[in-house]
């Protein structure tokens, strides 16, 4: 694949980490869809070396698993019975130790690419580390979101918040020396309203905080993302047709998998040895948010019964072919979810709400004064990264201001697990 774009970066303010920075691709589509090369990723015996009984295979048994939490007792609707308790992945040092929570992003689940990873490394390093799906993920909207319609910041935070502390009381306080806090893309936006909403409720008592790759108005971000899909296609006929060739590609690509995650980690799959144009990459990335959209808002109507997607009153059987109901969700847009579903139900709630109102609830700019004196928050992003705009970049610039560490290139969280990245991340939560 050609590199299309070379990027000169100038920055004031923040740290430019432009400076003998190797990561090999230049392009932020390759990058987001090809990620990190093997070769270049952060080794685990970068952290430490492997010792003997890291190669007892015994030595994780039980200290690295995938756990169950009930969240909210209430009926859940059948065809969605798996879903019923929270799952997230704790890795457990045997002695007490700081804690780490790492939040995926849209569309993601606790058992995503970037997770595993980030939990590898945060582990080797001596921390317990929490791993949580997105407040987007069809799992969390089931068993642990309060209303059942993702997407308003304040509440999806209020719902990440419980579950944390849900998760604390479980493992034990007196286990925990510190707690830290990290997320990438979604992830990232929704731990600086964490941090903000627990410099109020002190319950958790955040101690460092890292954001990756966050979008800065999630309204804005996300519209960007579904635009990769509709600025490329003709119609919205052809759109659902992309979204189909996706889907299939996907059924092929885990035909013998006991698990389907539409998150960040089929791009590179999926991609193989085909030359992709930018706009094929475009388009890739575009339709792969809109899947997880799709999950997102069948799951969610289904819970509430709002009949967006499926006829209200409707009990969706075991043996009933879902074929309809997903065509009709992969052609719901991010904009057409949170004008026609997301935004009438804040009102019904509140009837003194105003759109205008609650898209700014979800930006950074809402909480901009506690960011600006928050100086237990970093930020790690790419210069090149298309979820931000021109003012989402200098809103970065002028509110972290030293404490933003700027990429030249990367894309969208295509260099997470670079080896520069990682260093800085553990230098910033180990030191």
């Amino acid at each position: 694949m050609p590199w299309l774009f070379f990027f000169l970066i100038f920055i004031c303010t923040g740290n430019s980490a432009a400076h003998g920075y190797e990561y090999p691709f230049q392009d932020p589509f390759v990058a987001t869809v090809l990620g990190t090369p093997p070769k270049d990723q952060f080794q685990l015996s970068a952290v430490r070396q492997a010792g003997l009984h890291d190669l007892n295979p015994l030595h994780d048994l039980g200290l690295i698993r995938t756990k169950e939490l009930l969240i909210h007792d209430r009926p859940v609707p059948k065809i969605l019975w798996y879903d019923d308790t929270l799952r997230y992945s704790l890795a457990l040092q045997r002695h007490p130790a700081p804690l780490l929570f790492v939040i995926a992003g849209t569309g993601s689940s606790y058992d995503s690419a970037h997770c595993r990873f980030l939990q590898k490394i945060f582990y080797r390093a001596g921390l317990h580390v929490v791993t949580l799906s997105s407040p987007t993920y069809a799992n969390f909207v089931v068993s642990a979101s309060s209303t059942q319609v993702p997407g308003y910041i304040p509440t999806d935070i209020a719902d990440l918040y419980q579950c944390m502390e849900a998760i604390v009381r479980d493992l034990g306080p007196q286990r925990i020396t510190s707690t830290h806090l990290t997320g990438y893309s979604l992830g990232g936006t929704q731990a600086a309203f964490l941090a903000e909403l627990d410099s109020k409720e002190q319950r958790l008592g955040f101690d460092k905080i890292m954001l990756l790759n966050p979008a800065v108005s999630l309204i804005t971000s996300a519209t960007i993302l579904d635009h990769l899909l509709s600025d490329n296609v003709a119609n919205r006929a052809e759109a659902a047709r992309k979204v189909a060739d996706l889907v299939q590609e996907l059924s092929e690509a885990y035909k013998d998998s006991n698990e389907v995650n539409f998150g960040d980690d089929f791009l590179f799959a999926l991609h193989g040895g085909k030359m992709f144009t930018e706009t094929d990459l475009q388009i890739l990335i575009g339709v792969t948010f809109r899947v997880a959209l799709a999950n997102m808002v069948f799951a969610s109507d289904v819970c509430t019964g709002a009949g967006y997607i499926v006829p209200r009153g409707h009990q969706i059987q075991k043996n009933e072919t879902l074929s309809p109901y997903l065509d009709a969700a992969v052609g719901v847009s991010f904009e057409e979810y949170i004008e026609e579903y997301v935004l009438p139900y804040l009102m019904f709630q509140n009837p003194k709400l105003t759109a205008q109102q609650a898209i700014y609830a979800c930006s950074l700019e809402s909480i901009a004064p506690f960011l600006r004196q928050a100086d237990h928050i970093q930020v790690l992003t790419n210069q090149d990264d298309f979820i931000l705009t021109e003012g989402d970049m200098d809103f970065l610039q002028s509110t972290f201001g030293q404490r933003l560490t700027l990429y030249p290139f990367g894309g969208h969280c295509g260099n997470l697990r670079y080896k520069d990245n990682m260093n800085t991340m553990l230098n910033f939560f180990c030191k």
